[in-house]
C-alpha cells in the first residue's frame, strides 16, 4: 500500500517544476589566425564561458538546465579583413562533441556587423558541459592576408531550465 501512495506522490512532486526560458545571457568570442590564403580559411578561439557560470549568472543550478539555443549570432570584422571574405560560417567543438554549425552567411556585405542566418534545433548545452569548447569562424577569402586577422562574435542565448516552487 505504501508504494502505491509514493507513485502517487511522484506526479505532484513534477508538478512543482516548472520550465523557464532566460533569453538575457549571451556568449562574446574572439576567433584569429594569420597567413590566411585565398579560398577558405578558418580562425579559431576558445570558449571561455562554461555551464556553472552560465547558470550562476540566471541564478539556477547547472543540472536544471535543459537546453540552450542561439536567438542571434553577430561577427565584426576589422573592414580590411570584410572586405575580402565572400562568406562564413561559425561553428563550435569541444573534446568530447563533433563540429557542429551554429550559423553561415553568403554574400558578406563590405561593411558594417554581420548578422548570421541561424542553423535549425542547434543546442549549445553538450559543448558548455564538456571541456575544450572551441568557436570556429570558416570563412572564404578572395585574396591572400598575410597579416593576423581577428574577428569577434557574440551569440545570444535561449537558456531553458527548471525551477522548483
Amino acid at each position: 500500500m505504501r508504494k502505491f501512495l509514493y507513485l502517487a506522490l511522484v506526479p505532484m512532486f513534477f508538478a512543482c517544476q516548472s520550465t523557464v526560458t532566460d533569453q538575457s545571457q549571451s556568449i562574446s568570442f574572439q576567433v584569429s589566425n594569420d597567413m590566411l590564403f585565398s579560398g577558405p580559411n578558418s580562425l579559431q578561439g576558445e570558449g571561455t564561458l562554461d555551464l556553472v557560470t552560465l547558470a550562476e549568472n540566471i541564478g539556477a543550478q547547472s543540472e536544471n538546465i535543459k537546453k540552450i539555443t542561439v536567438s542571434e549570432a553577430k561577427i565584426g570584422m576589422a573592414p580590411s579583413g570584410q572586405a575580402i571574405t565572400e562568406s562564413l560560417l561559425l561553428q563550435i567543438v569541444s573534446n568530447n562533441n563533433d563540429l557542429k554549425t551554429v550559423g553561415t552567411l553568403s554574400p558578406v556585405p563590405a561593411e558594417g556587423n554581420l548578422q548570421l542566418n541561424l542553423a535549425q534545433d542547434m543546442d549549445l548545452l553538450p559543448y558548455l558541459k564538456d571541456e575544450g569548447m572551441a568557436w570556429v569562424l570558416d570563412l572564404n577569402l578572395t585574396e591572400d592576408h598575410m597579416d593576423m586577422m581577428r574577428a569577434k562574435g557574440e551569440v545570444k542565448l535561449n537558456i531553458e531550465y527548471t525551477e522548483s516552487k
